[in-house]
């Protein structure tokens, strides 16, 4: 499935401020903000992160809002030209870094609004993982209610009825 994913999802007008140019911090601000993190990390009882499509962007997947997002060059007229697929992207250094803090019991739950499958790709467990808008690999039986990641995105996102047969030994449901 194309990382255009984006046509498929349900018409609605307002998709927020688009186009926006990404500001970059100078190398002595990015300190500062790295040292303030990392007293904040070291006080925390409990950590969760939340990421979104800036996440993934270096993965090759677009996002919505950015100078190139999805949602911008749409209100342009355009359409996204990237040729990546979800199937070809890889986790990105962020997605790994996110994991070993997790397996270092420093970050105890990520939330995601990604549905790019990346995060569960990078080796995160499930049980640490809240996709809020579903994951295109992920299938789950009407009947049984087992889960099932997909090494090809499916037909939908967020867990809608893909027609599939459930495959956990006689459950006949539908995925």
């Amino acid at each position: 499935m194309s990382c255009d994913y984006a046509s498929k999802l349900s018409h609605y007008r307002n998709k927020g401020v688009c186009g926006v140019a990404e500001q970059f911090d100078t190398a002595d601000k990015v300190h500062e903000k790295l040292d303030l993190l990392c007293c904040m990390i070291r006080e925390a009882k409990c950590i969760v992160v939340h990421t979104g499509a800036g996440i993934s962007t270096s993965a090759g997947i677009p996002d919505f809002r950015g100078p190139n997002g999805v949602w911008t060059l749409e209100k342009q007229g355009k359409k996204s030209d990237t040729t990546m697929t979800f199937e070809s992207a890889q986790p990105t250094i962020t997605h790994m870094a996110l994991v070993a803090m997790v397996e270092a019991r420093i970050i105890q739950m990520i939330i995601s609004q990604n549905v790019d499958g990346l995060h569960l790709r990078s080796g995160l467990l499930r049980e640490n993982l809240a996709e809020l808008h579903g994951n295109v690999f992920m299938e789950r039986c009407e009947k049984c209610g087992k889960e099932f990641l997909r090494d090809s995105a499916v037909a939908t996102v967020g867990l809608k009825r893909t027609g599939n047969r459930c495959s956990n030994g006689g459950a006949r449901g539908n995925c």
